[in-house]
């Protein structure tokens, strides 16, 4: 009797205890649960105040409140990789790619995905590559797949891979002639340096039949026929920029007079300047007028010239330049040195702050680019340097 009776009184207080035990649990759970979204918002107000230190972490402790938020888990590799953080983001995505939650096909390609991009800005790019030549095939994912592939083989220079993922991704919206042109133009420029013309003359009609506006394929066409000493045949095809884009013709022109001078025929290159200055007085070749011409054009036509670019394109060069060449017109001591070190003023203002600039990501450099070093646009760069 007595054990019975203690057994009435023990059990009522192991239920009592579950009962306890499961409210605390429970209470636990639910404070739990209220903490995700609110991190969550946390996350989303430190990305707009651009607290990306902050959206990291707090991303992080609702990841490992709750692990099976695999899209979660995408969002804070990228913002991994946008803080530069590329280990954290390989080791997020491997360790991702290894979980014991049951993750279909889809949902790994696009894990594979993501690590192809970790390797990718780490520098790791034989890592990436691999990953990526397997995800060709993938359903969702092999389109993003053969868009990193071309990235990656741009960074690499290999460029006959390059064309050929291009020519995949081609379709009637998206042709990719810009940049298939380019990539046999970079061809043609190893080829060049090589001296193999052969090789190099191929891949620049290969360039101009993809793109006929390709002007890089013309200027190096006619660099091979002056290397060759065939000057009018270089001088022909240096002409045809003028019909692809005008504003080219100044990364051509002292060639141009050097294949007409060899040939003695600086009558003609002068009444060819004269058609360039009158049709584009905004063509930037004032340097080259002044200071490889000045021995073949008269004073008066440098100064008409420049003036005409003052009114058409005016910069910090051509006023130095229309100062330098009045100089000596000037009577008085005290004006020729005001004008001194104004025209010197000016040249530095034009060193400091002329450039060229990408119309894409607005990348700015004080050498002209094909492709933009920053956003890897492709003639995207303005051939004018002008300073704004």
């Amino acid at each position: 009797m007595d054990i019975l009776v203690i057994w009435l009184i023990i059990t009522p207080l192991f239920f009592a205890f579950g009962w306890f035990a499961g409210r605390i649990d429970m209470k636990t759970v639910l404070k739990q649960a209220k903490l995700v979204p609110q991190r969550l918002f946390d996350s989303i107000d430190a990305m707009v105040d651009n607290k990306t230190g902050v959206a990291r972490d707090e991303l992080k402790q609702v990841i490992e409140q709750e692990p099976q938020l695999i899209d979660l888990q995408f969002s804070l590799g990228r913002l991994y990789r946008k803080r530069g953080e590329n280990d954290l983001a390989i080791k997020l995505h491997s360790k991702l790619l290894g979980s014991q939650f049951v993750l279909s096909n889809d949902i790994k390609d696009k894990i594979k995905l993501e690590l192809a991009q970790d390797f990718q800005k780490a520098g790791l790019i034989d890592r990436a590559e691999n990953i990526l030549v397997k995800l060709v095939n993938s359903e969702f994912y092999g389109h993003q797949a053969l868009e990193l592939l071309l990235l990656i083989y741009q960074q690499d220079k290999n460029w006959h891979e390059a064309i050929e993922t291009a020519r995949k991704l081609a379709t009637s919206d998206i042709s990719f002639h810009t940049e298939v042109a380019q990539f046999n133009c970079e061809i043609a420029q190893e080829a060049i340096i090589k001296s193999d013309y052969i090789t190099a003359h191929k891949h620049l009609e290969y360039a101009l039949t993809t793109n006929r506006r390709c002007v890089r394929a013309n200027i190096l066409l006619g660099e091979i026929h002056f290397n060759q000493e065939n000057y009018s045949a270089a001088i022909n095809i240096w002409q045809q920029i003028e019909k692809q884009n005008y504003q080219y013709l100044q990364f051509v022109i002292t060639k141009m007079f050097e294949a007409y001078q060899r040939q003695d025929m600086i009558k003609e290159f002068i009444n060819l300047i004269n058609g360039y200055t009158t049709l584009y007085p905004q063509l930037n070749i004032y340097s080259f007028i002044i200071n490889v011409l000045a021995n073949h054009i008269s004073h008066d036509a440098q100064v008409e010239y420049l003036r005409n670019a003052m009114l058409h394109s005016p910069s910090a060069r051509v006023a130095a330049l229309l100062i330098n060449t009045r100089f000596e017109e000037l009577e008085m001591p005290e004006g020729k040195s005001d004008a001194s070190h104004i025209r010197d003023l000016l040249l530095k203002y034009d060193e400091k702050y002329s450039h060229y600039s990408c119309g894409c990501c607005n990348f700015k450099a004080k050498t002209f680019f094909w492709q933009c070093p920053a956003c890897y646009e492709w003639e995207s760069i303005s051939p004018s340097n002008n300073d704004k």
